[in-house]
C-alpha cells in the first residue's frame, strides 16, 4: 500500500491534502462582494428616485441599478457613517464570512407608496441584502418582496435592536429596529418590493458571492499537485487489472 517508514501511506497523505483543499474551496465560496454605490437621485413626492453601482467579483463586474424610495440618509462612494464593521456578528454568519467592505447604504423612509426594484446586469445567484435599522420599537416596517427572504443573521447594531427584531412571513420581511442579513435563494435579474409602515429612515446594501465552488488560483495549483500525486496510484491499479 505504499506505507512509508514513518508508518503512514502516501495515499492517505494525498487524501488528507485533497480533503483540505475541498474545505478551502468551500470556505472561499462564502466570501461576499458588495455593491459600490456611485450615484443616486433622491425620490420626491411619490416620484421614484434611483441609485447605481457595481459589484466586482473574481468572475467579473455586475452593474446594479435601483429604482424607488431614496432619501437623504443615503450614503454612496464609501462616504459617511459605518453601520457594519462594529457589528460583525450581525452582518456575518455561517454563509457570509465578511461584512460590507464600504459604508454605502440606500436609505428609504416610506413617506409615499413606492415600488422598489433592484436590477442586476448579470443574473445574481443567492444575493443578500444587509438591512440597517428596519422599523423602530413599536413602529414595525415591512418589505413585501417578489421573492422569499431568508434571515441569515440579525442582532443589535448601530441604533439598538435585538436578535429577534427581524422576522419573515412568506415573502414579507418585518423589522422593529431590525438589523441583519437576508438571502434570496435562487438566481435573479431583479428583485422588487413594496413597503408598509413609514419611519424616519431604514436602509440596505446588496452583496453577492463569487461563483460557488470556484477555486482561487492557489487552489487550482493545489488540485494540479493532487492530480500529479494520484498518477502512480492510477497506473498501479491499471497494471494490476491487466496483469
Amino acid at each position: 500500500m505504499g506505507v512509508s517508514r514513518f508508518g503512514f501511506s502516501l495515499r492517505a497523505v494525498v487524501v488528507a491534502i485533497g480533503l483540505s483543499l475541498v474545505a478551502a474551496i468551500s470556505q472561499a465560496s462564502t466570501i461576499f462582494y458588495y455593491t459600490d454605490w456611485t450615484s443616486d437621485t433622491l425620490s420626491s413626492g411619490g416620484t421614484n428616485g434611483s441609485a447605481a453601482g457595481t459589484i466586482t467579483t473574481p468572475q467579473g463586474t455586475v452593474n446594479v441599478s435601483y429604482s424607488g424610495d431614496v432619501v437623504s440618509a443615503t450614503q454612496i462612494n464609501d462616504s459617511g457613517t459605518d453601520y457594519y464593521t462594529s457589528w460583525q456578528s450581525v452582518y456575518t454568519n455561517a454563509i457570509v464570512s465578511n461584512s460590507p467592505t464600504n459604508v454605502d447604504v440606500i436609505a428609504l423612509s416610506e413617506a409615499y407608496a413606492y415600488t422598489d426594484t433592484l436590477t442586476f446586469s448579470t443574473a445574481a445567484t443567492n444575493p443578500i441584502l444587509d438591512i440597517v435599522s428596519l422599523g423602530a420599537v413599536g413602529v414595525p416596517v415591512s418589505y413585501l418582496f417578489s421573492a422569499t427572504p431568508v434571515i441569515l443573521s440579525q442582532g443589535s447594531a448601530s441604533f439598538g435592536g435585538c436578535s429577534t427584531c427581524l422576522s419573515v412571513s412568506g415573502n414579507t420581511l418585518t423589522g422593529a429596529e431590525g438589523d441583519g442579513v437576508v438571502e434570496f435563494v435562487g438566481t435573479y435579474t431583479s428583485i422588487s418590493w413594496t413597503t408598509s409602515g413609514g419611519e424616519y429612515w431604514n436602509g440596505f446594501t446588496v452583496g453577492e458571492a463569487a461563483s460557488v465552488g470556484t477555486p482561487e488560483p492557489a487552489t487550482w495549483t493545489g488540485l494540479l499537485i493532487i492530480s500529479m500525486l494520484a498518477i502512480p496510484f492510477v497506473r498501479r491499479h491499471k497494471t494490476r487489472l491487466t496483469a
